[in-house]
């Protein structure tokens, strides 16, 4: 009996850190000139309010963050996504177009690394903080500059430690540079996560349910 309790508390605890990373960046554009863009999805089975989320650019292989946002508005339904566009001149007619808000959060190089917060946590990062890899990280035809990167379909959570060695072709399908056919939606093949259960006992409650 003990060592099923212990069993029950370990898939337990497993289930409540899966729990806070249902929401994630989708899409990443870095494309010519200012065509640039970030998309959020709400992966969760809960309407996500946008008040709860604040992104960090760090830039050049800063250490801390070189612009906060914390300013977002409205509520994503579950499943939906929320798109940052650039706000200058001359950005592709498409991005405007499915943007929430035009920010200049996009203001990255693909040597910035993006962090996603959700209520204080960290939940999804783009690059490595604290390492300016040049022009980009690249691994096998994938880079963060000059391409656009969709999150893959299996890809289910978020890479929540932004120090280690980045590799974008683990999480990311790219596509040729100003691609923007992709921005708007998310597809996933993932399974939702359920806020409701995301507490050791709100997830061993579950399990008797």
């Amino acid at each position: 009996m003990k060592t099923l309790l212990t069993c029950l508390l370990v898939l337990a605890v497993a289930g409540a850190a899966q729990a806070q990373t249902g929401v994630y960046f989708s899409e990443y554009l870095e494309g010519s000139s200012n065509n640039k863009a970030v998309e959020i999805y709400n992966g969760t089975n809960e309407t996500l309010d946008m008040s709860t989320i604040v992104v960090e650019r760090y830039n050049n292989g800063s250490l801390t963050p070189t612009a906060t946002y914390a300013a977002f508005v409205g509520l994503v339904l579950p499943g939906d996504v929320f798109v940052v566009g650039n706000p200058s001149t001359g950005v592709n007619a498409t991005i405007v177009a499915e943007s929430d808000l035009l920010s200049d959060l996009t203001f990255y190089n693909g040597d910035d690394c993006l962090l996603l917060y959700q209520n204080g946590v960290l939940v999804d990062s783009i690059g490595q903080v604290g390492f300016d890899p040049g022009t980009n990280w690249s691994v096998g035809g994938c880079a963060t500059s000059e391409m656009t990167l969709v999150r893959k379909a299996d890809s289910c959570f978020g890479d929540t430690d932004p120090s280690d060695v980045y590799d974008p072709s683990v999480d990311w399908d790219c596509y040729p540079q100003d691609t923007v056919s992709y921005l708007g939606s998310h597809s996933t093949l993932c399974d939702v996560v359920v806020p409701a259960d995301d507490t050791s006992w709100g997830a061993i409650k579950s399990l008797f349910r």
